[in-house]
């Protein structure tokens, strides 16, 4: 037998294609060639397909997280809208025709800031002008004899008391008649009652001292007498009343 036959028979084809030759399967190289390109062209494709895939997943979650925090947004904002709401209603209840429509508006907005700036149920503040001025802006007050007091305007608050209340905050400027403002009445009052609840680190004897001053509960105080309490009852009357009033919106 010719070894060169055996050679050539048993050398693998040269051309292009598959041939099976016995128990073995010959596959030319350009075939390989062309199976390696078709296999990694189909990896890449796939792995295209799955990169896509991952951006729209991600831009979804981002698409889906934007929508989330707008309804968050949107229900704060209308929680925000209806408790104004709820207190230019209480508002317009108690004060009627003593306050203008638009200073009810500006009073509310006011009284929602101011509330949740220094901490305090909006009604607590509606509750201590209800006590002092029964929402009179104009509002001068009066001893038992008569006399003028000196405490004017929403929360009653006296010119020098207020000056001092305005140097804190930064308000310069301040005169007699500003008082009368019920915007700048409400900024000074509720300030001057946020530093005296602080003072006495007492809600209530914070109360009692914007009525009976800080002097006099401080006396009280240190001789350990009992302070009245009448004021801070009828504060926290209006309060419970103003709390529980329920405004329904169309």
């Amino acid at each position: 037998m010719n070894p060169k036959n055996d050679e050539v028979q048993n050398s693998p084809p040269q051309g292009i294609g598959i041939r099976l030759d016995g128990n073995k399967l010959w596959i030319s190289e350009l075939t390989s060639m062309i199976f390696l390109c078709a296999l990694l062209a189909a990896l890449v494709a796939v792995t295209i397909v799955i990169i896509r895939n991952e951006i729209t997943t991600h831009n979804q979650n981002l698409e889906i997280a934007a929508l989330k925090a707008e309804q968050v947004n949107t229900t704060h904002a209308l929680g925000v809208m209806r408790e104004k709401h709820r207190l230019i209603v209480i508002l317009d209840s108690v004060a009627g025709n003593r306050i203008k429509p638009e200073t009810k508006i500006r009073l509310a907005e006011r009284i929602y800031t101011n509330s949740k700036q220094f901490g305090y149920s909006p009604e607590l503040l509606l509750a201590v002008i209800a006590v002092e001025s029964r929402f009179n802006p104009a509002a001068l007050g009066r001893y038992r004899s008569g006399t003028l007091s000196g405490a004017l305007g929403l929360m009653q608050i006296k010119y020098p008391t207020a000056l001092e209340v305005a140097k804190t905050i930064g308000m310069e400027g301040l005169r007699p008649v500003d008082l009368m403002d019920p915007e700048i009445n409400m900024i000074l009052g509720t300030a001057y009652l946020t530093m005296l609840i602080s003072r006495f680190r007492s809600f209530k004897l914070g109360i009692l001292a914007y009525n009976l001053g800080p002097g006099t509960v401080r006396r009280g105080l240190s001789r350990n007498e009992q302070l009245p309490t009448r004021y801070y009852e009828r504060v926290l009357g209006h309060y419970y009343r103003f709390k529980a009033t329920e405004v329904t919106v169309d």
